[in-house]
Protein backbone atom coordinates (compact mmCIF):
# COMPACT_ATOMS: atom_id res chain seq x y z
CA UNK A 1 0.00 0.00 0.00
CA UNK A 2 2.68 2.31 1.10
CA UNK A 3 4.21 2.61 -2.62
CA UNK A 4 1.08 4.83 -3.66
CA UNK A 5 2.12 7.02 -1.56
CA UNK A 6 6.25 7.27 -2.69
CA UNK A 7 7.68 10.47 -4.35
CA UNK A 8 7.84 9.80 -8.74
CA UNK A 9 12.00 9.80 -8.04
CA UNK A 10 11.47 7.35 -5.13
CA UNK A 11 9.53 4.99 -7.50
CA UNK A 12 11.97 5.57 -10.36
CA UNK A 13 14.88 4.74 -7.98
CA UNK A 14 13.69 1.41 -6.24
CA UNK A 15 11.30 -0.05 -8.87
CA UNK A 16 14.14 -1.23 -11.18
CA UNK A 17 15.85 -2.21 -8.14
CA UNK A 18 13.32 -4.61 -7.16
CA UNK A 19 12.68 -5.96 -10.56
CA UNK A 20 16.62 -6.72 -11.10
CA UNK A 21 16.46 -8.80 -8.11
CA UNK A 22 13.62 -11.00 -9.21
CA UNK A 23 15.85 -11.02 -12.73
CA UNK A 24 13.17 -9.29 -14.59
CA UNK A 25 14.75 -6.59 -16.66
CA UNK A 26 12.77 -3.21 -16.86
CA UNK A 27 13.08 0.58 -16.70
CA UNK A 28 10.77 3.04 -14.79
CA UNK A 29 8.97 4.85 -18.02
CA UNK A 30 10.21 1.65 -20.26
CA UNK A 31 8.20 -0.85 -22.25
CA UNK A 32 7.92 -4.04 -20.22
CA UNK A 33 6.05 -7.45 -21.32
CA UNK A 34 5.64 -8.52 -18.10
CA UNK A 35 1.49 -8.09 -16.93
CA UNK A 36 0.74 -4.85 -14.65
CA UNK A 37 -0.16 -6.17 -11.15
CA UNK A 38 -2.66 -3.43 -9.86
CA UNK A 39 -2.23 -4.08 -6.14
CA UNK A 40 -5.51 -3.89 -3.91
CA UNK A 41 -5.77 -1.19 -1.58
CA UNK A 42 -8.37 -1.26 1.45
CA UNK A 43 -9.17 2.10 2.47
CA UNK A 44 -8.52 3.11 6.12
CA UNK A 45 -12.33 3.67 7.98
CA UNK A 46 -11.67 6.87 9.94
CA UNK A 47 -11.19 5.41 13.96
CA UNK A 48 -10.42 8.92 15.69
CA UNK A 49 -9.54 8.91 19.36
CA UNK A 50 -11.91 9.93 21.98
CA UNK A 51 -15.90 8.89 22.32
CA UNK A 52 -17.05 6.49 19.82
CA UNK A 53 -13.21 4.69 18.91
CA UNK A 54 -13.03 1.21 18.44
CA UNK A 55 -10.66 -0.71 20.39
CA UNK A 56 -10.82 -4.31 19.27
CA UNK A 57 -13.36 -7.60 18.38
CA UNK A 58 -12.73 -10.96 19.67
CA UNK A 59 -14.57 -13.86 18.36
CA UNK A 60 -16.95 -15.37 21.15
CA UNK A 61 -19.04 -18.13 18.63
CA UNK A 62 -21.16 -19.07 15.84
CA UNK A 63 -24.42 -19.49 17.68
CA UNK A 64 -26.38 -21.83 14.90
CA UNK A 65 -29.60 -21.29 13.82
CA UNK A 66 -31.33 -24.36 14.73
CA UNK A 67 -30.16 -23.56 18.37
CA UNK A 68 -31.90 -20.03 17.82
CA UNK A 69 -35.16 -21.83 16.89
CA UNK A 70 -34.91 -24.40 19.96
CA UNK A 71 -34.45 -21.42 22.57
CA UNK A 72 -37.92 -19.42 21.60
CA UNK A 73 -40.65 -19.10 23.72
CA UNK A 74 -43.55 -21.71 22.62
CA UNK A 75 -45.70 -18.97 21.69
CA UNK A 76 -42.66 -16.49 19.94
CA UNK A 77 -41.78 -19.85 18.59
CA UNK A 78 -45.18 -20.36 16.72
CA UNK A 79 -44.81 -16.23 15.23
CA UNK A 80 -41.08 -16.17 14.44
CA UNK A 81 -38.63 -18.15 12.62
CA UNK A 82 -35.26 -17.73 12.31
CA UNK A 83 -33.53 -17.36 9.32
CA UNK A 84 -29.61 -16.91 9.86
CA UNK A 85 -26.81 -18.62 11.90
CA UNK A 86 -24.87 -15.99 13.83
CA UNK A 87 -21.60 -15.02 14.29
CA UNK A 88 -20.77 -12.83 17.85
CA UNK A 89 -18.39 -10.72 18.95
CA UNK A 90 -16.84 -8.96 21.48
CA UNK A 91 -16.72 -5.13 20.72
CA UNK A 92 -13.99 -2.97 23.02
CA UNK A 93 -14.53 1.19 22.61
CA UNK A 94 -14.32 4.28 24.25
CA UNK A 95 -17.18 5.69 25.86
CA UNK A 96 -17.44 7.69 29.44
CA UNK A 97 -19.11 7.43 32.30
CA UNK A 98 -21.58 9.31 34.62
CA UNK A 99 -19.09 11.64 35.40
CA UNK A 100 -18.11 12.60 31.81
CA UNK A 101 -14.54 10.28 32.69
CA UNK A 102 -13.45 8.26 29.66
CA UNK A 103 -13.70 4.36 29.94
CA UNK A 104 -13.39 1.44 28.14
CA UNK A 105 -16.37 -0.22 27.33
CA UNK A 106 -17.67 -3.14 25.73
CA UNK A 107 -20.98 -5.00 23.76
CA UNK A 108 -21.97 -7.66 21.34
CA UNK A 109 -22.13 -7.29 17.98
CA UNK A 110 -24.15 -10.09 16.24
CA UNK A 111 -23.71 -10.76 12.54
CA UNK A 112 -25.59 -12.90 10.65
CA UNK A 113 -24.46 -15.60 8.18
CA UNK A 114 -26.02 -14.02 4.89
CA UNK A 115 -24.47 -15.64 1.52
CA UNK A 116 -23.86 -13.16 -1.60
CA UNK A 117 -22.93 -9.48 0.33
CA UNK A 118 -26.15 -8.86 0.96
CA UNK A 119 -26.33 -5.75 2.97
CA UNK A 120 -28.87 -5.57 5.94
CA UNK A 121 -30.55 -3.08 8.62
CA UNK A 122 -29.13 -2.39 11.75
CA UNK A 123 -30.54 -2.87 15.02
CA UNK A 124 -29.06 -1.22 18.19
CA UNK A 125 -30.74 -3.37 21.18
CA UNK A 126 -30.36 -1.99 24.95
CA UNK A 127 -31.12 -5.17 27.29
CA UNK A 128 -33.62 -4.71 30.39
CA UNK A 129 -32.47 -4.37 33.92
CA UNK A 130 -29.79 -7.53 34.82
CA UNK A 131 -28.33 -8.28 38.07
CA UNK A 132 -25.52 -10.05 37.57
CA UNK A 133 -22.74 -9.28 35.06
CA UNK A 134 -23.09 -12.91 33.57
CA UNK A 135 -26.34 -11.75 31.34
CA UNK A 136 -24.79 -9.00 30.05
CA UNK A 137 -24.68 -9.09 25.93
CA UNK A 138 -21.58 -9.81 25.83
CA UNK A 139 -20.94 -12.40 28.29
CA UNK A 140 -24.27 -14.28 27.15
CA UNK A 141 -23.62 -14.79 23.33
CA UNK A 142 -25.78 -17.57 23.29
CA UNK A 143 -29.15 -18.62 21.46
CA UNK A 144 -31.89 -17.32 24.03
CA UNK A 145 -30.27 -13.63 24.19
CA UNK A 146 -32.35 -11.48 22.49
CA UNK A 147 -29.66 -9.87 19.93
CA UNK A 148 -28.95 -13.06 18.66
CA UNK A 149 -32.10 -13.61 17.98
CA UNK A 150 -32.35 -10.26 16.43
CA UNK A 151 -29.48 -11.63 14.28
CA UNK A 152 -31.02 -14.73 13.56
CA UNK A 153 -33.46 -12.50 11.67
CA UNK A 154 -31.37 -10.70 9.46
CA UNK A 155 -30.08 -7.52 11.66
CA UNK A 156 -26.97 -6.24 12.41
CA UNK A 157 -26.90 -5.69 16.22
CA UNK A 158 -25.22 -3.41 18.00
CA UNK A 159 -25.95 -4.33 22.09
CA UNK A 160 -24.06 -2.20 24.26
CA UNK A 161 -23.57 -3.54 27.93
CA UNK A 162 -23.66 -0.08 29.39
CA UNK A 163 -21.18 1.20 31.98
CA UNK A 164 -21.20 -0.93 34.84
CA UNK A 165 -21.42 -4.47 32.87
CA UNK A 166 -19.10 -6.53 30.68
CA UNK A 167 -15.02 -4.57 31.11
CA UNK A 168 -16.61 -1.79 32.95
CA UNK A 169 -17.87 -4.39 35.86
CA UNK A 170 -17.30 -2.56 39.16
CA UNK A 171 -17.94 0.60 37.82
CA UNK A 172 -21.27 2.43 38.56
CA UNK A 173 -23.66 1.89 36.21
CA UNK A 174 -25.82 4.93 35.91
CA UNK A 175 -29.25 3.77 36.52
CA UNK A 176 -31.95 5.91 34.83
CA UNK A 177 -29.68 8.74 34.00
CA UNK A 178 -30.58 9.51 30.83
CA UNK A 179 -27.62 11.08 29.05
CA UNK A 180 -24.45 8.90 30.74
CA UNK A 181 -26.96 5.66 29.89
CA UNK A 182 -27.46 7.32 26.21
CA UNK A 183 -23.70 8.24 25.63
CA UNK A 184 -22.52 4.38 26.10
CA UNK A 185 -25.05 3.33 23.77
CA UNK A 186 -24.53 6.22 20.68
CA UNK A 187 -20.72 5.53 21.08
CA UNK A 188 -21.09 1.79 20.95
CA UNK A 189 -23.18 2.37 17.60
CA UNK A 190 -20.01 4.33 16.48
CA UNK A 191 -17.85 1.84 17.28
CA UNK A 192 -19.26 -1.06 15.45
CA UNK A 193 -20.21 0.87 12.34
CA UNK A 194 -16.54 1.54 12.13
CA UNK A 195 -15.61 -1.89 12.59
CA UNK A 196 -17.85 -3.46 10.30
CA UNK A 197 -16.78 -1.08 7.49
CA UNK A 198 -13.17 -2.24 8.49
CA UNK A 199 -14.32 -5.44 8.26
CA UNK A 200 -16.51 -4.82 4.86
CA UNK A 201 -19.55 -5.86 6.38
CA UNK A 202 -22.84 -3.81 4.70
CA UNK A 203 -25.43 -2.02 5.97
CA UNK A 204 -28.57 -0.51 4.05
CA UNK A 205 -28.42 2.42 5.42
CA UNK A 206 -31.33 1.90 8.13
CA UNK A 207 -31.34 1.74 11.62
CA UNK A 208 -33.70 0.68 14.32
CA UNK A 209 -33.86 1.11 18.06
CA UNK A 210 -36.06 -1.59 20.70
CA UNK A 211 -35.64 -2.41 24.00
CA UNK A 212 -37.78 -3.67 27.19
CA UNK A 213 -38.35 -2.18 30.37
CA UNK A 214 -34.93 -0.51 31.12
CA UNK A 215 -33.65 -0.91 27.57
CA UNK A 216 -36.61 0.97 26.78
CA UNK A 217 -35.56 3.72 28.83
CA UNK A 218 -32.46 3.13 27.37
CA UNK A 219 -33.64 3.20 23.50
CA UNK A 220 -35.77 6.48 24.44
CA UNK A 221 -32.95 8.03 25.98
CA UNK A 222 -30.54 7.21 23.10
CA UNK A 223 -33.12 8.64 20.76
CA UNK A 224 -33.65 11.73 22.71
CA UNK A 225 -29.91 12.09 22.85
CA UNK A 226 -29.16 11.21 18.58
CA UNK A 227 -32.24 13.93 17.95
CA UNK A 228 -30.97 16.83 20.16
CA UNK A 229 -27.59 16.21 19.31
CA UNK A 230 -27.25 15.35 15.27
CA UNK A 231 -25.41 16.76 13.19
CA UNK A 232 -26.76 18.36 9.82
CA UNK A 233 -28.21 15.69 7.26
CA UNK A 234 -27.46 13.28 10.28
CA UNK A 235 -29.87 10.40 9.94
CA UNK A 236 -32.30 9.19 12.86
CA UNK A 237 -33.69 5.48 12.95
CA UNK A 238 -36.18 4.22 10.86
CA UNK A 239 -38.30 3.68 13.79
CA UNK A 240 -38.05 3.13 17.39
CA UNK A 241 -39.75 0.38 19.32
CA UNK A 242 -40.04 0.60 23.00
CA UNK A 243 -41.75 -1.72 25.52
CA UNK A 244 -43.05 -1.29 29.26
CA UNK A 245 -40.29 2.11 30.19
CA UNK A 246 -39.75 3.82 33.05
CA UNK A 247 -39.68 6.72 31.18
CA UNK A 248 -41.63 9.05 33.73
CA UNK A 249 -38.92 8.46 36.83
CA UNK A 250 -41.00 10.71 39.34
CA UNK A 251 -44.18 8.84 38.75
CA UNK A 252 -42.34 5.19 38.48
CA UNK A 253 -41.24 6.11 42.23
CA UNK A 254 -44.39 7.49 43.31
CA UNK A 255 -46.32 4.53 42.03
CA UNK A 256 -44.10 2.18 43.71
CA UNK A 257 -44.14 4.25 46.99
CA UNK A 258 -48.04 3.96 46.78
CA UNK A 259 -47.70 -0.07 46.53
CA UNK A 260 -45.27 0.29 49.67
CA UNK A 261 -47.42 2.16 51.52
CA UNK A 262 -50.73 -0.20 51.16
CA UNK A 263 -48.63 -3.25 51.96
CA UNK A 264 -47.13 -1.73 54.82
CA UNK A 265 -48.59 1.43 56.21
CA UNK A 266 -45.37 1.93 58.67
CA UNK A 267 -42.75 1.39 56.32
CA UNK A 268 -44.57 3.72 53.57
CA UNK A 269 -44.27 6.19 56.22
CA UNK A 270 -40.54 5.99 56.29
CA UNK A 271 -39.51 6.22 53.09
CA UNK A 272 -42.07 9.29 52.39
CA UNK A 273 -39.58 11.31 50.89
CA UNK A 274 -40.99 14.61 52.55
CA UNK A 275 -40.06 12.29 56.28
CA UNK A 276 -36.37 11.20 55.04
CA UNK A 277 -35.15 14.95 53.73
CA UNK A 278 -35.18 15.51 57.44
CA UNK A 279 -32.88 12.59 58.33
CA UNK A 280 -29.24 12.79 58.43
CA UNK A 281 -26.95 11.47 55.11
CA UNK A 282 -26.44 8.13 57.00
CA UNK A 283 -29.70 7.27 57.50
CA UNK A 284 -30.99 7.87 54.10
CA UNK A 285 -28.02 5.96 52.79
CA UNK A 286 -29.59 2.86 55.22
CA UNK A 287 -32.60 3.57 53.30
CA UNK A 288 -31.64 3.45 49.71
CA UNK A 289 -29.36 0.80 50.77
CA UNK A 290 -32.62 -1.14 51.71
CA UNK A 291 -34.85 0.04 48.66
CA UNK A 292 -31.99 -1.23 46.05
CA UNK A 293 -31.57 -4.16 47.63
CA UNK A 294 -35.21 -4.98 48.12
CA UNK A 295 -35.55 -4.22 44.12
CA UNK A 296 -32.44 -6.33 42.74
CA UNK A 297 -32.06 -8.45 45.25
CA UNK A 298 -28.77 -9.70 47.52
CA UNK A 299 -27.39 -11.88 44.76
CA UNK A 300 -26.26 -8.97 42.17
CA UNK A 301 -22.93 -8.38 41.34
CA UNK A 302 -23.45 -5.12 39.81
CA UNK A 303 -22.68 -1.74 40.81
CA UNK A 304 -25.99 0.75 40.58
CA UNK A 305 -25.32 4.38 41.16
CA UNK A 306 -28.43 5.19 43.16
CA UNK A 307 -28.79 9.01 42.33
CA UNK A 308 -31.92 8.96 41.14
CA UNK A 309 -32.96 7.17 43.92
CA UNK A 310 -31.17 9.81 46.15
CA UNK A 311 -32.89 12.56 44.44
CA UNK A 312 -36.18 11.06 45.13
CA UNK A 313 -35.11 10.47 48.83
CA UNK A 314 -34.10 14.05 49.14
CA UNK A 315 -37.86 15.10 47.41
CA UNK A 316 -35.77 16.77 44.29
CA UNK A 317 -38.06 16.02 41.34
CA UNK A 318 -36.15 18.94 39.56
CA UNK A 319 -33.09 17.27 39.10
CA UNK A 320 -35.17 13.90 38.44
CA UNK A 321 -36.81 15.58 35.63
CA UNK A 322 -33.25 16.90 34.46
CA UNK A 323 -31.27 13.85 34.83
CA UNK A 324 -33.48 11.22 34.48
CA UNK A 325 -37.04 11.56 33.02
CA UNK A 326 -37.12 10.96 29.24
CA UNK A 327 -41.08 11.18 28.65
CA UNK A 328 -41.23 15.16 27.58
CA UNK A 329 -39.41 16.34 24.44
CA UNK A 330 -40.69 16.43 20.78
CA UNK A 331 -39.05 13.21 18.56
CA UNK A 332 -38.30 13.50 15.05
CA UNK A 333 -38.96 10.11 14.07
CA UNK A 334 -41.64 7.35 14.34
CA UNK A 335 -42.14 5.91 17.95
CA UNK A 336 -44.18 2.72 18.69
CA UNK A 337 -44.72 1.94 22.12
CA UNK A 338 -45.72 -1.67 23.61
CA UNK A 339 -47.29 -1.71 27.46
CA UNK A 340 -49.28 -4.50 29.46
CA UNK A 341 -52.00 -2.15 31.54
CA UNK A 342 -51.91 -4.42 34.06
CA UNK A 343 -47.77 -3.82 34.66
CA UNK A 344 -47.70 -3.26 38.52
CA UNK A 345 -43.62 -3.44 37.77
CA UNK A 346 -43.55 -0.35 35.54
CA UNK A 347 -46.87 1.51 35.56
CA UNK A 348 -48.47 1.72 32.58
CA UNK A 349 -48.60 5.56 33.19
CA UNK A 350 -45.55 6.02 32.04
CA UNK A 351 -46.67 5.11 28.23
CA UNK A 352 -49.72 7.04 28.55
CA UNK A 353 -47.27 10.22 30.28
CA UNK A 354 -44.83 9.85 27.43
CA UNK A 355 -48.02 9.47 24.87
CA UNK A 356 -49.69 12.46 26.20
CA UNK A 357 -46.58 14.87 26.11
CA UNK A 358 -45.23 14.27 22.84
CA UNK A 359 -48.92 14.72 21.44
CA UNK A 360 -49.23 18.13 22.96
CA UNK A 361 -45.81 18.75 21.11
CA UNK A 362 -47.34 18.02 18.15
CA UNK A 363 -45.53 14.66 17.59
CA UNK A 364 -49.03 12.60 17.10
CA UNK A 365 -48.56 11.66 13.21
CA UNK A 366 -45.19 10.16 14.55
CA UNK A 367 -46.75 8.09 17.67
CA UNK A 368 -48.08 4.64 17.80
CA UNK A 369 -49.27 2.29 21.07
CA UNK A 370 -49.99 -1.43 21.34
CA UNK A 371 -51.16 -2.53 24.37
CA UNK A 372 -50.51 -6.15 25.49
CA UNK A 373 -52.81 -9.10 25.00
CA UNK A 374 -51.54 -11.27 27.31
CA UNK A 375 -54.19 -11.94 31.06
CA UNK A 376 -53.17 -10.39 33.09
CA UNK A 377 -50.66 -8.39 30.96
CA UNK A 378 -48.11 -8.27 33.66
CA UNK A 379 -44.65 -7.08 33.06
CA UNK A 380 -43.11 -10.19 32.26
CA UNK A 381 -45.84 -12.37 31.20
CA UNK A 382 -46.00 -9.60 28.24
CA UNK A 383 -42.51 -9.97 27.00
CA UNK A 384 -43.08 -12.62 24.46
CA UNK A 385 -46.24 -10.63 22.94
CA UNK A 386 -43.47 -7.50 22.86
CA UNK A 387 -40.95 -9.67 20.86
CA UNK A 388 -43.48 -10.51 18.41
CA UNK A 389 -44.94 -7.38 17.97
CA UNK A 390 -41.49 -5.96 17.83
CA UNK A 391 -40.30 -8.44 15.29
CA UNK A 392 -43.27 -8.04 12.98
CA UNK A 393 -43.62 -4.62 13.09
CA UNK A 394 -39.97 -3.39 12.48
CA UNK A 395 -39.78 -5.95 9.86
CA UNK A 396 -42.85 -4.87 7.83
CA UNK A 397 -40.28 -1.35 7.74
CA UNK A 398 -37.06 -3.36 7.36
CA UNK A 399 -35.31 -4.28 3.77
CA UNK A 400 -32.79 -6.62 2.89
CA UNK A 401 -33.87 -9.44 6.26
Amino acid sequence: MMSQFLHPFLRCTLLPITMAMSALVAGCGGGSSSPTVTPVITPEVPNPIGAGHFEAATFIQTVNVADVAAALNKDVAVAIRPLYSVDTYKITYTTSDAAGRSVIASGLAAIPRKTGGLSSPVLSYQHATIKTDAEAPSNHATADEPAVLFASLGYLVSAADYVGYGITKGLSHPYLQATPTAVSVVDFMTATSRWRQMKSIADNGQVFLTGYSEGAYASMATLRFMTQNRAANATLPVSTYIGAGPYDVILTLNTMLDSVRKENPILGALISPGFLKLLGANDRANVRKLLLSSALGSQSDISFDPTFLDNFLNDDDASIRIQSNVNDWTPQSPIQFFHGRDDTTVTYANTESAFQAMTKRGATSLLERTDCSAKPSEHIACVPSFLINDITRLGALARGL
